[in-house]
């Protein structure tokens, strides 16, 4: 069950504006009544997750395919284990990571991660 607060964060839209940054940098893209109706259905915690995925993606350079509605509606958003991965030392840099254990395996994720899939086990690593 939503809570007073989440319903209020998410209606004012101000995380669907930062989410068109990282997907729409060029302003493509317009927010409409639509796409923010879709934005509104998910949870606040599904929000993060989706917005985490994303801002990631961009991060290693990774693009997006389909429109802004078509992301929300059909992106299935999971967390990155950094481990290995060649941006690990300019995270490591700008934000906390951490070992955490996700579906039954550890791996080395931000700390956001660890908290929006509520990840067990989680240890600081810096």
């Amino acid at each position: 069950m939503e809570t007073i607060n989440d319903a209020l964060t998410k209606r004012f839209a101000k995380s669907l504006v930062h989410l068109m940054k990282v997907i729409d940098p060029e302003r493509h893209y317009s927010i409409d009544e639509t796409l923010g109706k879709k934005w509104d259905s998910l949870s606040l915690e599904d929000q993060r997750k989706l917005y985490l995925y994303l801002l990631y993606r961009k991060w290693r350079g990774e693009g997006f395919y389909g429109t802004p509605y078509e992301i929300i509606n059909n992106c299935h958003p999971y967390p990155t284990n950094w481990n290995g991965r060649p941006l690990i030392n300019r995270l490591i840099k700008e934000t906390k990571l951490v070992s955490a254990k996700f579906e039954g395996s550890y791996g080395t994720y931000t700390l956001d991660e660890a908290r929006v899939w509520q990840m067990t086990d989680v240890k600081p690593l810096n």
